[in-house]
C-alpha cells in the first residue's frame, strides 16, 4: 500500500511539473502530450502468444492509475515519448499472484494521420523491466526441460499500435496494445509478454481541430487581430494628416496660393492617363488600361504554383512566387478575396489525394499570410484529383 501511494504522489508531482513547464513554453507547448491510466498484463502460454488472448486469468489489471506517460512532438507525424508502469500483477505462466513490476521505456510513435478525431500511431521503444517472479522459481517448459532465472531486472524492446479519440480538441481517450521480447540468458521468449493500456490523453497548448479538421491555431486570430491595429493606426495617421492640412491652410496668408493649389487639383482629378475611363485619382494602375471592377487594373490570373510527385511543401521558387502574388493581393486589390483551391494529380488512392491537396492548399495559405494577406480573405480549399489540374494550388478571385 506504500508503494502505491508513492506512485500517486509521485504521478501528482509529475503533472504539476509538466503543466509548469508547458505554461512557460508558449510557442512549442502544443507539442506536448501526457497520458495516464490503467495497464493490464498479458503473460500468455509459452510460445503462444495468441493463445488464449482474452482470458481473464492471462490478464491483470493492477492497479487503477498504474501507467503514465509523456510525448513530445519533434515533427508533425514523428513523437518521442517516456513511459512508466508500476503495479502489482498476476504471472499465470510463473503461477504467482501480486507479483511486483516496473516497466520504464522510451521510443518513438509514428502518427499516420495526425489531427485527425481519430489519430492512429505506431510505437516502437526500448526499456527495463523489473519483476520478482522469476526469484528462487522454476518455469516448466515441457516434462524434461525447465527453465531457470534469479535476475530481477531485464532489458526489452517492445512495439505495437495505438489509437488517440480526441473528444474535444486538446482532451481524449486512448488505447494502445504493445508485444514486450525481454532478454534474458538462455530464454527465447519465456519471459515475453502483452502491455495493454486505457486511459486518458491530455494535449497541452492552443491548438485546436475545427469540424472538418482544419487545424486553427490562435496565431490566425494575432493576424486579423495585427491587421486591425494597422488599419486603425492607417486612420489615425490619415486624421492627423488631415489635421495638419487643415492647420496649414490657416497658416496660408494669400487666397491666391489656395486657388492655385485647387487648380492644380481639378488637373489631376480630370486626368486619365491610360484612356480607361477612370480617373487617375481613383485609378489603382493610371497607366495601365484597366476595368472598373478592378479598380482601373487589368484582369488579374495568378499562375498555379506546382508541386512535387506526393509532397506540399514549398520550394523556394514556389516562395517567390507567392511572394509577388501576395503584393499584389495587398496593394492592387487590397478588397477582394480568394479561393486558395489545393489539386493532385491521379496516382495513389483518392482519400490520401484529397488530403494531399488540402496539404498544398494550407502550406500556400501560410506562406501568404506570412507575407501581410490577411487570413480572413482566403477561403482554402483541397479539391482532390482533376486531370487538367494536376499537382499545384491556384489562387482564384472570389467574384
Amino acid at each position: 500500500m506504500k508503494n502505491v501511494n508513492f506512485f500517486i504522489v509521485a504521478l501528482f508531482t509529475f503533472f504539476s511539473s509538466v503543466f509548469v513547464f508547458s505554461q512557460s513554453q508558449d510557442s512549442k507547448k502544443e507539442k506536448w502530450f501526457v497520458r495516464i491510466g490503467t495497464h493490464d498484463i498479458n503473460y500468455y502460454p509459452i510460445r503462444s502468444p495468441f493463445k488464449g488472448f482474452f482470458l481473464k486469468r492471462n490478464n491483470s489489471f493492477h492497479p487503477v492509475i498504474s501507467s503514465i506517460e509523456l510525448e513530445h512532438n519533434i515533427k508533425k507525424h514523428i513523437g518521442l515519448y517516456l513511459d512508466a508502469s508500476y503495479g502489482m500483477v498476476d504471472n499465470s505462466r510463473w503461477k504467482v499472484d501480486n507479483n511486483f513490476f516496473v516497466k520504464l521505456s522510451n521510443g518513438i510513435n509514428l502518427y499516420i494521420i495526425p489531427h485527425y478525431k481519430l489519430d492512429p500511431y505506431l510505437r516502437l521503444g526500448i526499456g527495463h523491466y523489473k519483476s520478482d517472479s522469476y526469484v528462487n522459481r522454476e518455469l516448466e517448459i515441457s516434462d524434461t526441460k525447465y527453465f531457470k532465472t534469479n535476475k530481477k531486472n531485464f532489458f526489452l524492446i517492445d512495439g505495437g499500435l495505438g489509437l488517440n479519440l480526441w473528444l474535444v480538441s486538446n482532451f481524449g481517450l486512448n488505447l494502445q496494445s504493445t508485444y514486450n521480447h525481454v532478454f534474458a540468458k538462455q530464454s527465447r521468449d519465456y519471459l515475453n509478454f502483452w502491455k495493454h493500456n486505457v486511459g486518458l490523453i491530455f494535449r497541452f497548448g492552443n491548438l485546436k481541430i475545427d469540424h472538418d479538421h482544419k487545424i486553427v491555431t490562435e496565431n490566425q486570430d494575432n493576424y486579423s487581430v495585427s491587421d486591425s491595429e494597422k488599419e486603425k493606426d492607417s486612420v489615425s495617421d490619415s486624421e492627423k494628416e488631415k489635421d495638419s492640412v487643415s492647420d496649414s491652410e490657416k497658416e496660408k496668408d494669400s487666397v491666391s496660393d489656395s486657388e492655385k493649389e485647387k487648380e492644380v487639383e481639378q488637373k489631376i482629378c480630370c486626368e486619365d492617363s491610360d484612356n480607361d475611363g477612370i480617373l487617375d485619382n481613383e485609378d489603382l494602375c493610371p497607366n495601365q488600361f484597366g476595368k472598373k471592377e478592378n479598380k482601373g487594373c487589368p484582369d488579374i490570373v495568378f499562375n498555379p504554383i506546382l508541386f512535387g510527385i506526393g509532397k506540399f511543401s514549398l520550394s523556394t521558387r514556389s516562395l517567390m512566387k507567392i511572394n509577388k502574388i501576395a503584393k499584389i493581393m495587398i496593394n492592387r486589390i487590397p478588397n477582394s478575396k480568394f479561393y486558395v483551391n489545393g489539386y493532385a494529380d491521379t496516382h495513389g488512392k483518392l482519400y490520401f489525394n484529397k488530403i494531399l491537396s488540402l496539404k498544398r492548399a494550407r502550406s500556400v495559405f501560410y506562406a501568404l499570410v506570412s507575407k501581410g494577406v490577411n487570413p480572413s480573405r482566403m477561403e482554402v480549399r483541397g479539391l482532390g484529383v482533376e486531370k487538367k489540374k494536376g499537382r499545384c494550388v491556384e489562387i482564384i478571385i472570389r467574384k
